[in-house]
Parts: C-alpha cells; sequence; structure tokens
C-alpha cells in the first residue's frame, strides 16, 4: 500500500509504465460540497485514487482496521491539493473526512471477493469451566464471539489472517449457554456460527 500528497502547482507528469502493473489506472475523487464525488468507487488492485481537493477544510482518511490505511492529514488540505494511494490489497475500504466524520464518508471497492465462504471446520469444545471456538479461515476477518447464559463475554478479534485459529472463554459459571461467532471479511460480507454448551 502507498500513499503520497501532490499539491496541484506541483504535480508532475511522470510515466505511467514505470513500476507499475500494464492494467493499472487512475480513478479522481473530487471533494466539494461537504461530499466525495463520487462516493463509491469499484476499482482494480494496483489502481490508484486521486482526490482532488476543490474546497479547503478537508481531508480523506481511512477508517481503522482496514487491511490498507491512509490520511491526509494531519491538516486539512488546501484548496487544490491532492493525495493520492495505490490499493494493493482487494477489500472495501470506508473512509471519512475528519473535520465532517459523521456526514462526509465515501468507500472505495478494490477487486471482487473471491471467497465462497469466510470459515469452515468451526467446531466449540468445552474443557471444566472453559469453552473454546475454533475454526480455519479462508480469508482475513473481524471475528466477534459472543457468549450468552449465566456468565456474559463478548470477544472481538480484529482483522485475522486466513489458517487455523480459536478463542477461549475461561472462568465461567455453571448453567446452559448459546455461543454466536460473527465473522466480517474484508468486503464487509458477514457470516455466522452458532453453538451450544452446559458448564458443570
Amino acid at each position: 500500500m502507498r500513499s503520497h500528497r501532490l499539491l496541484a502547482p506541483l504535480v508532475l507528469s511522470i510515466p505511467l509504465a514505470v513500476a507499475s502493473p500494464a492494467a493499472a489506472a487512475d480513478h479522481t475523487v473530487n471533494v466539494v460540497n461537504v461530499s466525495f464525488q463520487p462516493a463509491t468507487l469499484q476499482i482494480n488492485p494496483g489502481d490508484r485514487v486521486i482526490w482532488s481537493f476543490q474546497e479547503e477544510g478537508h481531508t480523506t482518511t481511512s477508517r481503522s482496521g482496514q487491511a490498507e490505511r491512509w490520511n491526509s492529514g494531519p491538516d486539512t488540505s488546501p484548496v487544490g491539493a491532492t493525495f493520492i494511494h495505490t490499493f494493493d490489497t482487494p477489500g472495501r475500504y470506508q473512509y471519512i473526512c475528519i473535520p465532517h466524520q459523521f456526514s462526509m464518508e465515501g468507500v472505495v471497492q478494490v477487486g471482487q471477493d473471491e471467497a465462497a465462504k469466510t470459515y469452515s471446520r468451526f467446531r466449540q469444545t468445552r474443557r471444566g469451566n472453559s469453552l473454546r471456538v475454533s475454526f480455519r479461515l479462508a480469508e482475513p476477518a473481524e471475528v466477534t464471539v459472543k457468549l450468552r447464559g449465566p456468565t456474559r463475554r463478548t470477544v472481538t478479534r480484529g482483522r485475522l489472517e486466513p489458517g487455523k485459529r480459536s478463542i477461549a472463554l475461561t472462568r465461567l459459571r455453571e448453567g446452559r449457554y448459546r455461543t454466536t461467532v460473527t465473522f466480517v471479511d474484508d468486503f464487509d460480507k458477514r457470516s455466522t456460527a452458532r453453538a451450544r454448551a452446559t458448564i458443570r
């Protein structure tokens, strides 16, 4: 992932053929009227997004917990400035303008979600007064475990990489439990697994 800033008066023409994939493309987002235009972009891995600031007092800043991060700040951009980020990792990226974060949002979707199912081999095992959920991730995902019963717990693991994973819930009181595990991949696709258990 690569980010950099260029000020409009100093924009240089650089041959795109140097160190860039043949299919890479540039996409422009205009920052104007307290909005990103267009608010949603669909691009390919290796493409660049160029934010062009038509008004002062704004930023383009990725939300936390995503595969790629960028921030045109810490100061807001002046009129005529541009900010460029090259997207290398497939996913759905949400971003905001920090001074207007509750009303000024955008999305860049990079590539397509190619995993048919985020997880497999889900199981829950009990040992004494503990429960352990285990699973295999086919793609990166944020995982949240919610336990309901005599002891209530919520555990979130932010953006785990593919592979075998497990999450333990310990020191549980006796009784019946329901476990809900939610998986959210880089494209914001949500899937859920459920299990029940009794602690004696």
